[in-house]
Order: C-alpha cells, then sequence, then structure tokens
C-alpha cells in the first residue's frame, strides 16, 4: 500500500510543506517547513527574512523564483539536509503529527506532485520522490525510537 499525498481531498495534507505548521530552528519561527527550505536557498540574510516573513508558504515560494541570481551556489549539495532539518522540527514541533506519521505504518508515502520529479513523484510517477523519502528515514528513526524505549521499560519492570 501506498499513502500519497499533495493531491486533492487526500487525508496527508499535513505532509506537505506548504502546511502551516510553524516551528523553530535556527533561532527563528518558520510559519511551514516551504518557508524554511525556500530561506535556504538564499545565503543573504536579508533575503531569507524576507522569504522568512512571507504571509503563506506560496508567496515564501514565489519570492525564491523572483531572485534566481541570488540563489547561493551549492544549493543542489545541501538541499536534502535542508528539507529533513525542516521536517524533522515540524514534526518535533507538533506531536499529532508525528502519531499520524506514525500511523502511516510500513506504507511508502509518496508525494504526488506533477510538478515536481527531484521532491516528489513528477506527473509520470517515476520522480525521486525525495520529500517522501525523508518522511519514510523519520518514521523508521521514530519507530527504532519507541523500540528501544520500550526495551528499556522492560528491562526495569522485568
Amino acid at each position: 500500500m501506498a499513502i500519497f499525498f499533495n493531491t486533492r481531498g487526500e487525508s496527508y495534507r499535513e505532509f506537505r510543506n506548504s502546511s502551516e505548521h510553524g516551528f523553530m530552528l535556527e533561532g527563528e519561527h518558520w510559519k511551514s517547513a516551504d518557508h524554511y527550505v525556500q530561506a535556504q536557498r538564499f545565503l543573504c540574510a536579508e533575503m531569507q527574512a524576507l522569504v522568512r516573513k512571507s504571509a503563506y508558504a506560496f508567496a515564501a515560494k514565489s519570492l525564491a523564483r523572483e531572485r534566481p541570481d541570488a540563489l547561493r551556489n551549492d544549493w543542489h549539495v545541501v538541499r536534502d539536509r535542508v528539507m529533513e532539518s525542516a521536517v524533522r522540527a515540524k514534526f518535533a514541533a507538533h506531536p499529532t503529527l508525528t502519531e499520524k506519521l506514525q500511523s502511516t505504518g510500513d506504507a511508502e508515502i509518496i508525494e504526488a506532485s506533477p510538478m515536481s520529479r527531484y521532491w516528489g513523484a513528477g506527473a509520470d510517477g517515476t520522480g525521486k520522490n525525495m520529500l517522501g523519502r525523508i518522511l519514510m528515514k523519520i518514521r523508521a528513526e521514530l519507530k527504532e525510537t519507541l523500540l528501544a524505549a520500550s526495551a528499556d521499560a522492560e528491562k526495569r519492570i522485568g
């Protein structure tokens, strides 16, 4: 079974980077994971602040697209790490999201974005789905943490 998000009417909207689940990261409050990721495309603190202060995620993305001349040169090197940091912070700040992620069991998680062949599956479903992979990685780490905590509790009791 696979879980698709970023489609109309789906029940995993919270997994989108544009979901309004704010979090603190690097001493700043971010309104969404998209705000953080788009801001990190720049090394200039002024541009990062402009993106961070955008009213909503689409506005943050639009602002980042308006300044391709200011994009950092190493974006393709750091983007996965940036995305993972944002997703981790988002889920850590919202326990209900963590529970929903864990409730997906071992299902494949796919960002069904026809526009993104890197973060999503792309229009033909053959994209890299890096956001889905990051979500599954975090889910697996949460599962390991819970198993370890349960084993520790059994040792103390038994």
